[in-house]
């Protein structure tokens, strides 16, 4: 029979470590996305046409990690939650 191997503290805990890791990603892309605003009105041309799109892909593929990440955080979360309830429900069968 396969046990748990894993605390709905633990996993509590990992939740987050991955919603504040996900925090310090958002607050890394809006520091980039600042930087690199200003090029827009001192560049022009096919390369900056380019570089727009490429900009602009990156930034859906960051936002779709960051996503990923507080969706993974909200399940570990659950998972913890769901856990501890069962732990408590096993308890009180044993009266």
């Amino acid at each position: 029979m396969t046990g748990f191997r894993v605390t709905p503290e633990q996993l509590h805990s990992l939740s987050g470590r991955v919603r504040g890791g996900a925090g310090s990603i958002d607050g890394e892309l809006r520091g980039l996305a600042a930087s690199v605003a200003p090029l827009g009105g001192d560049w022009a041309g096919v390369a900056q046409a380019r570089f727009q799109e490429l900009w602009a892909e990156w930034q859906r593929s960051a936002e779709g990690l960051n996503q990923a990440l507080t969706g993974i955080a909200d399940l570990l979360a659950q998972a913890g939650t769901a856990y501890a309830g069962a732990e408590e429900q096993v308890a009180r069968s044993f009266g």
